[in-house]
């Protein structure tokens, strides 16, 4: 039986993941067996799983330091 991608996400992840990063899941089949697009959205297989491996946010760019004159005077130095 089929159900809707975003109540197989509440069963199958303690907190779901947004909605967008679903449907970048089932356009790159991620999901197994591979959801329909129905009417207005997805359903999958009840027992579908999630095959993309670990997803991981990515990584931050370092800052660099800012040279002390280069640095906008913050109010409180301009009061």
């Amino acid at each position: 039986m089929k159900i809707p991608l975003a109540e197989w996400a509440a069963r199958e992840f303690s907190q779901p993941p947004h909605r967008n990063t679903l449907t970048k899941w089932v356009a790159n089949g991620h999901i197994q067996p591979q959801p329909v697009f129905i009417g207005r959205q997805y359903f999958v297989e009840e027992g579908a799983k999630f095959i993309g491996g670990t997803t991981q946010a990515p990584p931050r760019k370092p800052h660099a330091p800012t040279p002390e004159r280069a640095r906008k005077p913050r109010l409180i130095h301009r009061i």
